[in-house]
């Protein structure tokens, strides 16, 4: 019964190491990518490091007299490694979003922003963006 068990935790964590697998096999422009991806690899942080903190639970249960009245210690740790994984997703989030802020280059100064600065500043961006020249245009003489 021990073996039985043990061979079917083992197939479980392989196929989670298989299905987890965080490697990318293309290369990829980092800052190019959908949203979809980004979610994914959110998720493959959360649950790797989900499974991290399962097998840490798991690694406890050799130091007990009895190994089978500590099988929660499995459960907490998975439940520690998702928090710690809910967290360093949320820090690159918030990464990310302070570098696109400097990437576009906005004037984020407070100065910058008083009276109608702000005002012009998004007059000109709305220009920009629908204001355009057509792209195609025809002509017609008679």
């Amino acid at each position: 019964m021990k073996t039985n068990l043990l061979k079917k935790l083992l197939t479980a964590l392989i196929t989670a190491v298989i299905l987890v697998n965080p490697i990318q096999v293309m290369a990829q422009d980092s800052k190019e990518g959908s949203v979809a991806d980004e979610s994914l690899q959110d998720l493959t942080t959360v649950i790797g490091s989900g499974v991290v903190g399962a097998v840490l639970g798991l690694s406890t249960l050799s130091f007990v007299d009895k190994p089978k009245d500590h099988f929660k210690n499995i459960a907490i740790g998975g439940a520690i490694g998702m928090v710690i994984g809910v967290g360093l997703v949320i820090f690159n989030q918030a990464n990310k979003s302070g570098a696109s802020l400097s990437e576009n280059k906005l004037p984020l100064s407070p100065e910058s922003f008083e009276g109608l600065a702000r005002s012009e500043f998004s007059e000109q961006k709305i220009a920009e963006n629908y204001l355009m020249q057509p792209t195609f245009g025809y002509n017609f003489t008679f």
